[in-house]
């Protein structure tokens, strides 16, 4: 799925002051990428197509008055580059602005990619541990990216959660290469000690509101026509049962408003084997009902043993199949679901909570203590054991390749990896020979 079209780019020239809602204020010059990321011969080229599904035109850089809305493929002139934004003529004679990604010079389109399967890599803004060079690295196995980008707030406006320079230039990066990009919308809060948790209280104050949740698809709408993306990926958890209704309502008002104008609609959820509708952590999601009004279903087939439990595999293949055949039964086209791969693991003490590791932390761990990489033969997954009764399990391109046979064996939609830049480099070969590049 999601095969072809150029994809655009995120003009970050609105950054609407952190903050969406309603009428939104005017961009924040502060907040435009640098020139230089707009290649120089962009200005050479009077031609221009635009790539976003829908691009606005304004009226004067920063303005928030719109003069048209173009689509995918319409064409117009460009007259000349201001920073980040293009002035452009309409083929109405109107002349206006958009945003630079969301225009490409003519001849400078890329070709349209033609894959069997989705390959998605979350991204997320971290310095310390950058997704931006596994995603340089791989662009010819990836399809699409979603990058971390907002968060709601209880009354449906959107709060940017994410650095602007690296989104920015991840996001024209995956463009010119032709890959789909979603907007990640998510319901994390801080907690009484300010660490960011999503928050169930969140979800209920936003879902069965019904002015708050037409004010949050509005919003979404307008983030992914002013930045030119492909569509949105919800990403809400710890969603009570009881809003299990206000989910679904949500997810079918959002469908309604974005899918007529071709924006896509992604969810994420969480994993399961049997219909448990009091479960905390599942009974909000209704599988099949999600499905009706989703282009497509990111299972999170992971954290089968999380950091607050015990130690174990964080997704063994017995259980990631019995996920995959309940998805099937609940009704699920095959082809809309995708299979959440991690890309990490968890670190137990003998005693008391797991810390998340990367591959790389775990082969690091296990080259100081000098202990050797053990396998599960059962759950088809990595472990070591390490110091004081200390236990990683983790994923790695072995325990991958077991997955992608069930991805090919239920000819489902893809997979998603949580996320790029904590996994095995090793992992891209396996996905390339199982999984084919586009």
């Amino acid at each position: 799925m999601f095969q072809g079209a150029l994809v655009t780019l995120i003009s970050l020239a609105l950054y609407f002051s952190s903050l969406l809602g309603g009428e939104m204020p005017p961009a924040r010059r502060s907040a435009l990428p640098p020139a230089s990321q707009v290649a120089e011969s962009d200005a050479d080229s009077s031609l221009g197509v635009v790539t976003g599904n829908v691009v606005v035109v304004y009226d004067a850089i920063g303005s928030r008055k719109s003069i048209a809305e173009l689509r995918r493929g319409d064409y117009v002139e460009i007259l000349k580059r201001d920073g980040s934004w293009y002035q452009v003529r309409l083929s109405s004679g109107e002349v206006g602005y958009v945003t630079a990604f969301t225009v490409m010079p003519a001849n400078r389109q890329f070709p349209e990619r033609q894959t069997p399967y989705t390959v998605l890599g979350y991204y997320v803004s971290d310095s310390r541990l950058p997704s931006l060079p596994s995603l340089r690295a791989n662009d010819d196995v990836l399809t699409a990216i979603s990058p971390w980008t907002w968060e709601v707030t209880a009354a449906g406006d959107l709060v940017a959660s994410f650095d602007t320079q690296d989104i920015g230039a991840a996001l024209r990066y995956a463009g010119e290469r032709g890959l789909r990009t979603y907007a990640l919308i998510h319901n994390t809060a801080l907690d009484t000690k300010g660490r960011g948790n999503f928050s169930s209280a969140l979800a209920h104050q936003l879902l069965s509101n019904p002015t708050a949740r037409r004010r949050l698809v509005h919003n979404i709408l307008e983030v992914l026509k002013d930045w030119g993306m492909s569509g949105v990926h919800i990403d809400f958890e710890m969603v009570r049962p009881s809003d299990r209704d206000h989910l679904n309502a949500f997810v079918r008002e959002l469908y309604e408003v974005l899918h007529p104008v071709g924006f896509e609609v992604t969810i994420a959820v969480p994993s399961k084997t049997r219909e448990l509708p009091n479960d905390s952590w599942s009974g909000a999601f209704d599988y099949a009902f999600l499905s009706r009004y989703a282009d497509q279903i990111m299972l999170m087939t992971y954290d089968e043993h999380w950091s607050g439990g015990t130690p174990g595999p964080i997704a063994s293949i017995s259980w990631v199949e019995d996920v995959i055949r309940y998805a099937l039964s609940a009704g699920v086209p095959r082809h809309k679901i995708i299979l959440g791969i991690a890309n990490y693991g968890y670190d137990w003490p003998r005693y008391g909570e797991g810390r998340a590791v990367t591959y790389q932390t775990a082969m690091n761990i296990a080259e100081r203590y000098s202990v050797p990489v053990l396998w599960d033969s059962q759950a088809k997954v990595p472990y070591i054991r390490y110091g004081d009764g200390r236990q990683i399990w983790f994923e790695n391109r072995q325990s991958l390749s077991y997955k992608l046979e069930l991805v090919q064996k239920y000819q489902l939609g893809g997979i998603s990896l949580w996320r790029l830049g904590q996994e095995d480099p090793g992992s891209w070969n396996v996905i390339r020979d199982m999984l084919g590049s586009p």
